[in-house]
């Protein structure tokens, strides 16, 4: 990118300083003087521009580096989950994923798939992207507030010992990570999220964790929904004791 900015400037000094000479021979002293100017500021006003180019590009290729130079390991925190429900019906498939919080480790999903229209699931059960092994968390707490955009379900296990990270900067969406068994992606735009995919974790440029896909739309559960649920537990954690 810096020598595509430089080749580029190279030429607009260049063309200035034809136009220039032309200029001065052509016109009075200062007509020459006066053009020149407003030729210098537009100069610098390209010259900004370019490198403003130069340098959105160059962050762009640094989070593609990140998100290419990390994946294997970011799909590791993606589980593919099961439970069944409290009462008589099919069970229930869904994605959910670990993440890293206040010196420890959670399984998030959607709320939704842990009680939807009347019908709560017990017997939850996930397996990671990159495992054949179940495991059996425990539910914490949850909310299915499908509507409102407060639709999470927490979850803990004792030796889970890997999660995303949670973006406290740049909260902007921007992909979305799957599970290999729902069969819809492993990794895509956040804007082209399908119905099925309930419970995926949505990351930042920067591949940090901002929010729960819920609905087939840019409708999502921020993650910051999830963390004051989780301070509110720890709170009442330490008034019990």
């Amino acid at each position: 990118m810096k020598i595509l900015k430089s080749v580029k400037t190279k030429i607009i000094i260049f063309i200035l300083t034809l136009t220039i000479i032309a200029l001065m021979a052509t016109t009075g002293c200062s007509t020459r003087l006066s053009i020149a100017e407003e030729e210098i500021k537009d100069l610098k006003i390209e010259i900004a521009q370019l490198e403003e180019e130069a340098e959105k590009q160059s962050d762009e290729l640094s989070d593609y580096d990140i998100l290419t130079g990390n994946l294997n390991k970011l799909l590791t925190t993606v589980y593919y989950g099961s439970a069944v429900p409290e009462t008589e019906g099919r069970s229930k498939n869904f994605t959910a994923f670990s993440m890293f919080y206040m010196d420890s480790f959670y399984f998030v999903t959607a709320g939704h798939c842990i009680e939807y229209n009347g019908i709560k699931y017990t017997d939850f059960k996930f397996k990671s992207n990159t495992s054949s092994s179940w495991v059996y968390p425990e539910l914490l707490y949850y909310e299915a507030d499908y509507m409102n955009n407060r639709d999470y379900g927490i979850f803990t296990l004792s030796n889970l010992r890997t999660g995303l990270i949670i973006d406290d900067k740049d909260t902007e969406p921007k992909y979305v990570l799957g599970n290999f068994e729902r069969k819809l992606n492993f990794f895509k735009g956040f804007d082209h999220a399908e119905e099925g995919e309930s419970g995926s974790p949505i990351l930042s440029s920067g591949c940090k964790l901002v929010g729960i896909v819920i609905k087939n739309n840019t409708d999502y559960t921020p993650i910051n929904e999830v963390t004051w649920a989780i301070d509110r537990l720890l709170g009442e954690q330490k008034l019990d004791k």
